[in-house]
């Protein structure tokens, strides 16, 4: 007993509900079994009951016929008792046969039946008296039967003995008389037989029942007991399970939720969802799951959830949670869907991943080290060159007297210092940071420029083929960095050629899933450039460093390495991407992904012929802050030249003070983004405020990210200049500001 119940609570829960199932199928089985026993035993007792009646019946009417007969002498009489004679001879002929070791059922049956039984009482009075022949009420009645057999064949021989007195023709009266008196006695000897035999079978009828009710009560009150017991122990046993499993979930590192699918409503969450949010867990059950996720990534969520309700588990998918605080914590998703009490449930399983994803990032500067390391060599080298070439005509200047050699030797500095500004904006279009003019133009209006330029790049032996598109490609770009793109394609595909070749340049319009996401159904329409030539190609191992600045396959001092890299970081700051394939001997093909946009394209040229002459004079006030203080000056002296009335600021801070105190109008504020104590561009935000008309013109060395940080660059009457730039560069800046508010104001 102890071994059954150890093995019973180590099986899985599944298999003790099937234990427990099995026991229950067999108790139920053996009540039914036990009632269909005892109701066919009964039947047969009231079969047995029923052929009394009748076998009483018929002997009497035997003792009646045999009793008139030795009177009346009729043949007619002797044929009634002879037939009412058959029915306890039936009986006796099947109990005879019932008392054998192996019984011929076929003789059991003709007995019964003749003894005037139902046929369908048969197999059951046989089975009844096989089964219980040697209780006590069974055997008590089988020995009264036994003695009616008896007392039935003394009546068989009477009337025989009688039917032969009577056939002899001369029957003696008081021989007949003797016979009827003995047959008389003998119909007096069996009737208290017939009220012992049904008191013997009633008696046992009435056992049968009790112990059959006794036997049903004591089955029905073991079956509550263990049901009891079995429930008992099972909602203990679930109990304990269901702690264990929210043990096992609380204690889990992952933040685990279980959303409704119809609603997306939380209903349940583990510890450490609490942990990890910064939120108590009646905050998060019963609240919608999108609250506690990133609104940048709430699409992405819904996405994720209407996936996994179509049967598609989610694995590996990066979202943001929103900790109570406001920061965002990377997770990593997984989920799956099931089905509880009829409702459709998703788990989902957020794993944090943001000391991963800080290793992942040590790991790529790690790896881009080697890169820095050429970028670094490569700017080192070109500076210096660049700086030695300004101070050796510093020198030079410094010595002469005569002023033609000295314009030539400033117009070298110039160069050099043109120069040097083209490096630094290929280096920031290589680090996606470079300040982006944007429009929105046909890809294949602004081919149909380039093709004027590419036309004498390529060397005689160099077959050029333009293939623009046939359909409308809308994209937003600055046109100037998209040239500048080709064209450096064009260039390294010409160099790629040196015994001729044929370069290719087509435009079309494709639909495929964005780089950024792997969700097959989120399908994005792009313009494609594809520049392709019949070069010796690339093996994979260069095509793996082509885009890394300073990289190139060229001999040296044949090419900056920057070209390409100029172009990835061109590309990608527009929103696209660049391919390329390639192998040796086969030639390569670049692929340019742009993504196309609904606007209305107003042509290039029509721009450029309505675009009236930009004068450089003005008369406004211009509110200028710079912190260095020689561009301050210089470019003061560059607007008075021009006639603006210039007021200079040393800081952020000075300029605001001038703002709020100068009496009259300033038209323009002039400011570099950054300066100490105040930036620019809080500095335009404040002086916006109560100066809501004013220009404001930025000027920066810097990166795009930092004019963004306020979301002040995209209003209005707000324009960006970049550093390096002419003094008059300037100057059309601020005349095409003030000109651009006049045209709004009209």
């Amino acid at each position: 007993m102890f071994v059954s119940r150890k093995m019973f609570l180590s099986l899985p829960i599944s298999k003790k509900l099937v234990v427990i199932l099995w026991l229950f199928l067999v108790a139920v089985i053996s009540l039914l079994a036990l009632s269909y026993i005892t109701i066919e035993n009964l039947s047969s007792a009231r079969a047995y009951v029923g052929g009394e009646g009748l076998w009483s019946k018929a002997q009497k009417q035997a003792v009646h016929d045999l009793l008139r007969y030795s009177t009346s002498h009729s043949e007619r009489d002797f044929q009634n008792y002879r037939e009412a004679l058959l029915v306890p001879l039936g009986d006796r002929q099947a109990r005879l046969e019932l008392e054998k070791a192996v019984p011929d059922m076929s003789i059991v049956g003709r007995g019964f039946i003749q003894g005037r039984n139902s046929p369908e009482d048969v197999a059951g009075m046989a089975k009844l008296f096989r089964r219980f022949g040697n209780t006590k009420y069974m055997s008590e009645a089988v020995s009264i039967w036994a003695q009616g057999d008896t007392l039935i064949e003394q009546l068989q021989r009477l009337g025989d003995n009688m039917h032969d007195e009577i056939s002899s023709g001369k029957p003696n009266g008081l021989k007949l008389a003797e016979i009827a008196q003995q047959v008389d006695v003998v119909g007096a000897e069996l009737t208290p037989l017939e009220d012992r035999f049904s008191y013997a079978l009633g008696a046992g009828a009435r056992q049968a029942k009790g112990s059959f009710l006794l036997v049903t009560f004591c089955a029905t009150g073991m079956s509550l007991v263990a049901g009891l017991f079995f429930t008992f122990f099972m909602l203990r046993h679930i109990r304990q399970t269901e702690e264990r499993y929210k043990h096992l979930i609380d204690t889990a590192n992952d933040v685990i939720l279980v959303v409704d699918a119809q609603t997306g409503i939380v209903v349940e969450a583990n510890e450490r969802s609490s942990q990890i949010l910064g939120r108590p867990l009646r905050e998060i059950v019963g609240a919608r799951g999108e609250k506690i996720i990133d609104e940048n990534d709430r699409k992405e969520y819904a996405g994720i959830l209407a996936r996994t309700l179509q049967g598609t588990s989610v694995a590996s998918k990066e979202l943001h949670l929103i900790h109570s605080d406001g920061h965002a914590i990377a997770v990593e998703v997984n989920t799956s869907l099931t089905e509880f009490e009829g409702h459709k449930i998703i788990q989902g399983i957020f794993r944090d991943i943001t000391e991963r994803k800080r290793l992942e990032e040590e790991v790529r500067q790690s790896q881009k080290m080697e890169v820095v390391g050429r970028l670094a060599d490569g700017i080192a080298h070109d500076f210096n060159n660049l700086l030695m070439v300004i101070l050796t005509q510093i020198s030079r200047i410094r010595s002469l007297p005569s002023r033609p050699q000295l314009l030539a030797h400033l117009e070298t500095i110039r160069a050099a210092t043109e120069k040097a500004a083209s490096l630094t904006k290929q280096l920031l279009a290589f680090g996606r940071k470079q300040v982006l003019m944007l429009q929105v133009l046909d890809l294949n209006e602004l081919l149909a420029d380039v093709n004027a330029l590419l036309v004498a790049l390529p060397a005689e032996q160099i077959q050029l083929r333009m293939v623009p598109g046939s359909q409308l490609l809308p994209v937003k770009v600055d046109p100037g960095k998209i040239e500048q793109v080709i064209i450096n394609l064009a260039v390294n595909a010409c160099d790629a050629m040196p015994t001729g070749g044929t370069l290719t340049i087509t435009t079309s319009r494709v639909s495929m899933v964005a780089p950024e996401t792997d969700d097959q159904n989120e399908s994005i329409p792009y313009a494609v450039v594809e520049v392709s030539d019949t070069g010796f190609g690339m093996d994979e191992e260069t095509k793996a460093h082509i885009f890394e600045p300073f990289f190139t396959t060229k001999p040296t001092g044949k090419g900056t390495g920057l070209g390409l890299s100029t172009a990835y970081g061109i590309v990608k700051q527009s929103g696209g991407s660049i391919t390329v394939k390639s192998a040796p001997g086969e030639g390569t093909t670049f692929r340019v992904y742009l993504p196309l946009v609904e606007q209305i394209i107003i042509p290039r040229k029509h721009i450029l012929k309505h675009s009236p002459p930009v004068t450089t004079v003005g008369s406004e006030t211009v509110l200028l802050a710079e912190d260095q203080a020689l561009i301050r000056e210089a470019l003061r002296e560059a607007l008075e030249s021009n006639s603006y009335k210039v007021i200079e600021a040393r800081d952020g801070v000075q300029a605001l003070e001038i703002a709020e105190r100068h009496p009259g109008a300033i038209d323009v504020l002039v400011t570099d983004v950054i300066m100490p104590h105040l930036r620019g561009l809080q500095l335009a935000e404040r002086v916006t405020e109560f100066r809501p008309e004013i220009c404001v013109i930025f000027m920066s060395g810097y990166s795009e990210d930092a004019l963004l940080e306020n979301r002040l660059l995209p209003q209005k009457n707000m324009t960006l200049i970049q550093k390096p730039f002419a003094p008059d560069h300037l100057a059309r800046t601020i005349r095409e500001s003030l000109n651009d508010r006049k045209h709004k104001a009209s």
